[in-house]
């Protein structure tokens, strides 16, 4: 008598049907996996969106456009801006991480959002580790601006003010970059004033403008012909050399503080987790974007400082940025809800 072993070639019926059902889940996991690696080595295969936390038309706007049309011409597929302001950017990340990491979706906006928010929002809505600085594109200065009725053409002539009358300051929004920058300038010469917020620059400088509110600090860009036509009086610049366009204007350092940073920097952003493959193809057509002469002319225009790095290097300078701002957070005792 035969007796039919489960690892013997002479198999029943029923053994045989197992082996072939086995078979075919092996073949079909295989066929799924290839069908995954060709899908990277194909993308992009559709448009492809770039979320900007930010209302159109504030900051670095000609920058952001051009690293778009750039993007548009070297993958072959239209990469089209989304304007997604509020909560100093935490809006825009979150839809960032929702829309998943396959790479249709990435975000071009400030490193607030990486290393501020975590630190005064009790929820930024989206989940910290998931936000992936993918290249610090520039680095961003911001002019301490006021407007004319207040009568301060220097820090000393502004404090002086602001020890005689109440004044008040726009920012980008609460917790923004020129917010913090703001709290940590009047920490240092020691006087207050009145915070109001906005959506986006554009609104906190077009407030300013019409005496709404009496100072802001806001990234250059915003502000620089404000300036050069007199409607703002720009009081120093958190540059490290004067403006080429506002010779006449002091940086913070040559009026009198020299340790005041209130720099940053212009990140792209991914979801964790975007596939190696399309990692690799995005972020070369990246580098030759903002190395074009085109994107440099727009960051020159705005007063933007080209930096372009590895994805590793901008999570190193994202980590230094956030020890930075965090010191001022705690100093200010800055938390919001």
């Amino acid at each position: 008598m035969t007796i039919d072993h489960p690892l013997s070639p002479t198999l029943s019926h029923e053994g045989r049907g197992s082996r072939k059902v086995i078979a075919l889940g092996v073949l079909a996991i295989t066929a799924l996996f290839s069908s995954h690696a060709d899908a990277q080595q194909d993308w992009p295969t559709k448009t492809i969106r770039m979320i900007a936390p930010q209302a159109a038309g504030g900051g670095p706007e000609r920058v952001i456009r051009g690293i778009a049309q750039g993007l548009s011409q070297k993958l072959g597929q239209q990469v089209i801006v989304d304007y997604k302001p509020g909560a100093a950017g935490n809006l825009g990340a979150a839809d960032l991480i929702r829309s998943g990491a396959d790479g249709y979706t990435w975000m071009l906006g400030p490193e607030n959002i990486a290393t501020i928010n975590p630190l005064i929002y009790k929820s930024t809505g989206f989940d910290r580790q998931e936000l992936a600085p993918f290249n610090l594109i520039a680095s961003l200065n911001q002019i301490l601006a006021c407007h004319p009725s207040v009568q301060a053409q220097t820090i000393e002539e502004l404090v002086k003010v602001s020890k005689s009358r109440k004044l008040s300051y726009s920012s980008s929004g609460a917790g923004s970059i020129g917010h913090l920058t703001m709290e940590m300038f009047l920490a240092d010469v020691g006087v207050t004033m009145t915070h109001i917020p906005y959506k986006g620059p554009s609104q906190a400088v077009q407030d300013l403008l019409g005496g709404q509110v009496d100072c802001t600090f806001v990234v250059s860009a915003a502000l620089v012909e404000h300036v050069k036509g007199k409607r703002l009086i720009g009081i120093a610049a958190t540059s490290k050399a004067r403006i080429p366009s506002l010779p006449d204007m002091p940086t913070m350092a040559e009026a009198g503080m020299p340790n005041f940073d209130g720099n940053f920097w212009l990140v792209m952003y991914a979801p964790r987790g975007v596939p190696p493959a399309v990692r690799e193809k995005f972020g070369k057509a990246l580098d030759e974007v903002i190395r074009g002469a085109e994107v440099r002319e727009a960051m020159a225009q705005n007063n933007t400082i080209f930096a372009g790095t590895t994805s590793d290097a901008a999570q190193t300078e994202i980590t230094k940025a956030a020890a930075k701002w965090e010191a001022v957070a705690k100093r200010v005792k800055l938390e919001i809800d």
